[in-house]
């Protein structure tokens, strides 16, 4: 069909041309499928009004609603959300996708979703869909999801933490990760470090801390032992050395985070704090950035995105960072996760099916992802930060190619943490993650407050609080 500028333009000269030949007679036309039609003959009139619609109007419009919806005061995130819902609507005209800023909210889902007010789709952490699943707080999409082509090469270690016990799938994972060593280049180097290789052991991470407070007067390492998320970086710390932290023993779920690979690692960081002084105590995640951003201190705990929030929100240049596997102790592990998609339970058949295929379209339709790094990286986005691959065989192949024509960030800065295949990811906890992770950010605390803190002792009161009041409480 032709753009609306152009059938009027034809129009007009339609009319022009009709009225120098006979001046009393003017020609109205519309396009009726393709075809252009005399609908009226207009006596004695010189000015001509010419309307077409390109895109008839739906009968019906679906609202989709959804969390992590753009923040207006972020003209990336708004770009690219404008880019994706345009795109989408060529594909679904009578769809309106209505996205929320305002995240997933484990402590008021229950309520909002009996009232009838939770958004269609929300994003949730990795720790949250089987819980969900388990009380019926996510619907059943694998119907919709067997139609499409990347359905059969998800990752089925990625895909597992959305499904249930009999393979049924409710929930779209969107992006993974694993946590590793994220450091500044420049103060390794000031300090007479390799950048290009970082520490990996607890033992080489301790002794080059120390180093960079000797050489450079800066922090070597930050903990973060005043929110949930410092718990959840120290969940990963206690990977490394072994610790488990829940088990379940004769079908109950138990608290085991008091024993001798967790001790290890609170002793460590205990001395590194009181005995080295190279941590560096800070509040959250956006201290602990904007720290390394500004070389207050050298390295932290974290998976590779970190340096997404820290160009776009700090400046921090890429080229100065790199990103090491989380160093180890014993226990070749670290810490893996990320975010998923899940769907309403209480969804009509028509928003359901609206809210997929707009998942689909805007996480995992190959046009569309090239677009959209073809964009970010005109608007001097970050291309190429390292992430867990959700996907194998054919279908990720076809990802990695279109990615290679636009990352725009130093590989090898990043090379010592991809080439580290040889570390176990680790899920999260398997229950009540999210409470674990403040109780752990209280157990830092309890050894950044006092030095005479004995790391057994703690960890033994904590695991005892929390199995009375957590883990007996899940029926």
């Amino acid at each position: 069909m032709k753009s609306p500028k152009s059938v009027i333009g034809f129009a007009v000269l339609t009319a022009v041309l009709l009225s120098a030949c006979a001046p009393q007679t003017v020609v109205v036309t519309k396009e009726v499928e393709k075809a252009v039609e005399v609908t009226r003959v207009v006596e004695k009139v010189v000015e001509v009004e010419k309307v077409v619609e390109a895109t008839p109007a739906p009968a019906t419009i679906i609202k989709v609603t959804s969390t992590n919806g753009p923040d207006e005061n972020s003209g990336t995130q708004l770009a690219r959300h404008r880019l994706l819902t345009l795109g989408f609507k060529e594909i679904r005209p009578d769809v309106e996708i209505v996205a929320n800023p305002s995240p997933f909210d484990a402590s008021t889902f229950p309520a909002r979703l009996a009232a009838g007010t939770i958004e269609d789709t929300y994003l949730v952490a990795f720790t949250e869909p089987q819980n969900m699943i388990a009380n019926g707080y996510a619907a059943d999409i694998t119907d919709l999801l067997s139609k499409w082509e990347g359905f059969s090469s998800f990752n089925p270690g990625v895909l597992q933490v959305v499904q249930d016990a009999n393979g049924r799938v409710y929930g779209l994972p969107v992006n993974g990760y694993a946590i590793g060593l994220l450091y500044n280049r420049e103060l390794l180097k000031e300090a007479g470090l390799d950048p290009d290789k970082p520490p990996l052991t607890w033992d080489e991470l301790r002794a080059a801390a120390k180093t960079i407070k000797e050489k450079t007067g800066k922090f070597g390492f930050q903990l973060m032992p005043a929110t949930g998320e410092g718990g959840w970086l120290f969940t990963a710390i206690a990977y490394s050395f072994g610790a488990n932290l829940i088990e379940k023993k004769d079908g109950k779920w138990t608290a085991t985070y008091n024993d001798e690979a967790t001790v290890r690692a609170l002793t460590l960081l205990k001395e590194m704090l009181w005995e080295d002084e190279t941590v560096k105590l800070v509040q959250d995640g956006v201290a602990a950035a904007t720290s390394l951003t500004n070389g207050e201190a050298a390295m932290h705990i974290k998976a590779p995105d970190l340096l997404f929030w820290m160009h776009d929100n700090l400046g921090a240049k890429v080229e100065n960072y790199g990103q090491g596997p989380m160093p180890q102790a014993g226990g070749n592990a670290t810490l893996t996760g990320g975010a998923a998609w899940l769907f309403s339970p209480k969804a009509s058949p028509e928003v359901l099916q609206a809210a997929v295929e707009w998942s689909l379209y805007r996480d995992f339709d190959l046009a569309t992802y090239e677009l959209d790094l073809k964009t970010r990286k005109e608007r001097g986005e970050l291309v190429g930060i390292p992430s867990l691959p959700l996907f194998t065989g054919e279908y990720q192949a076809r990802r990695d190619e279109i990615l290679k024509k636009y990352i725009n960030v130093p590989l090898e800065n990043f090379a010592p943490y991809l080439n580290a295949t040889d570390i176990t990811m680790k899920p999260e906890p398997p229950v009540e993650a999210q409470k674990l992770y403040t109780e752990l950010a209280n157990v830092l605390g309890a050894i950044a407050s006092d030095k005479n803190a004995d790391p057994q002792t703690v960890l033994d009161e904590s695991v005892k609080m929390f199995q009375t009041q957590v883990l007996d409480q899940i029926k």
